[in-house]
């Protein structure tokens, strides 16, 4: 998976949770980069929060909480992949419903 492919996934993913969590759509596209970590030489996200984050402290530390646990691997790329594919799931059951 490239560098695009997975920014595109996790900001699906980080939106996907600030959704669900805090029920706001926000824009998370310049609230975090990618980059490499120096030791490790693997991709990690490094937060650039702005002041939209940065003003509201539950919803920067909710986002802060996310990025460890991506950064630290308990939540995989696979496992992203399947809360999105999930979240989708619910949504068309959610709208036949309705």
């Amino acid at each position: 998976m490239q560098n695009q492919e997975i920014k595109k996934l996790i900001r699906n993913y980080l939106t996907s949770c600030v959704k669900s969590q805090f029920d706001i759509d926000i824009d998370l596209e310049k609230e975090y980069m990618l980059t490499e970590n120096l030791v490790s030489k693997k991709t990690i996200i490094a937060p650039t929060f702005t002041d939209e984050i940065l003003s509201n402290a539950n919803l920067k530390l909710f986002l802060t909480s996310l990025v460890t646990e991506i950064n630290n691997e308990k939540c995989s790329i696979e496992f992203i992949k399947e809360k999105m594919r999930s979240a989708k799931e619910s949504d068309s059951q959610q709208m036949e419903m309705i």
